[in-house]
């Protein structure tokens, strides 16, 4: 291991102002502190690094370049753009459709459940009716015996039974 000398403590010293300077400046730039947290976090690490007795790690410190689009870029991402565009609006018709048409179904399959509803309303009243009805005709079929032996019949009259034969 390698022991610094003053001269290249001093060094290091410097650099790492300068690039704590940059950070600083790049905070401002980007009214952002992340620069500076990155970069005292760097000297942390570097710092644990030595003090362990491992060697330095050399960092880049350049800067992301941002390169500008050509003409041809731009025409494409321009063009994928009102693609992209078009297209959202086919989605949102489509949906628009599929909406309107389901609306419809369940306009439809109300207007159906409305009328079964009616027909079992219907259904029920008939079935209650022809119930009555066949209740009356039971009871006109009854025979009662009497202590004589004769035969009593029922017949309906309206609401109440006539009895037919004599005692």
């Amino acid at each position: 291991m390698k022991v610094p000398t003053d001269i290249e403590k001093a060094k290091t010293k410097n650099e790492e102002e300068e690039i704590m300077v940059n950070a600083i400046q790049q905070c401002l730039e980007d009214e952002s502190c992340l620069p500076l947290i990155k970069e005292e976090i760097k000297l942390k690490i570097q710092c644990k690094r030595v003090e362990s007795g491992k060697e330095e790690l050399k960092v880049d410190q350049r800067r992301r370049v941002q390169y500008s689009l050509t003409e041809e870029e731009v025409f494409k991402r321009n063009r994928r753009k009102e693609q992209n565009r078009r297209s959202a609006v086919r989605t949102r018709s489509r949906q628009k459709t599929r909406i309107a048409e389901l609306e419809k179904d369940v306009n439809s399959l109300e207007e159906d459940q409305c009328s079964l509803e009616q027909t079992i309303d219907s259904l029920k009243t008939e079935l209650q009716t022809l119930d009555n009805m066949l209740k009356i005709h039971k009871c006109s079929q009854v025979k009662l015996l009497s202590s004589c032996g004769s035969s009593i019949q029922l017949l309906p009259t309206g609401n109440n039974l006539a009895i037919l034969g004599g005692m």
